[in-house]
């Protein structure tokens, strides 16, 4: 499996009352709980319940969207922080917290998700491979390296030189199509 499809779940979101608001907000809020650190069934959990806080409120205001995905971050981000599924400590999801509001502000990081997709791309395939043992089938690093046949110190030195170069990349597209 692709490691980035994992950032965008295909299940229908909320419609309705909200008009605009649905596929879109949701996988986006999706990919925020995720950040904060919850893994993709507890993400599920939280979006919905971030949906229904906003839902339950008869007299909301959905006029502006950026406001409305603000609304849904900071109320997922509450009930993650309350959550008893939650496995990082407070300081760990202010941090992320702060990386997605520098990165996406109140947008949806469709457009850092398209530009990491375009980076992946780019990538031979062995450094996909080691992407996908590691992040998308959540392999350690023993187990991806014996995939691929590196070692353990291996895979951390080429994951972190993965790391800088999809960053590098992801940088550089965003500040293109700014």
């Amino acid at each position: 499996m692709d490691p980035i499809d994992t950032l965008a779940p295909t299940a229908a979101g909320a419609r309705g009352r909200t008009g605009e608001l649905g596929e879109r907000e949701r996988r986006a809020l999706w990919r925020y709980a995720c950040t904060l650190g919850a893994d993709a069934h507890t993400a599920d959990d939280l979006v919905q319940e971030a949906f229904a806080v906003v839902l339950a409120r008869p007299d909301f205001d959905f006029s502006v969207p950026a406001a409305v995905f603000g609304f849904l971050r900071t109320t997922c981000r509450q009930l993650w922080l309350r959550s008893p599924k939650r496995t990082v400590v407070e300081r760990e999801v202010d941090e992320a917290d702060r990386v997605w509001r520098q990165t996406c502000a109140d947008g949806t990081g469709d457009d850092y998700v398209d530009a990491l997709r375009a980076c992946v791309e780019r990538l031979p395939a062995r450094s996909r491979n080691l992407l996908a043992a590691t992040y998308g089938d959540g392999a350690r690093r023993a187990a991806a390296g014996a995939r691929l046949g590196i070692g353990r110190d291996g895979v951390k030195s080429a994951l972190r030189r993965l790391r800088s170069f999809l960053h590098d990349c992801i940088t550089r597209r965003l500040e293109a199509h700014r």
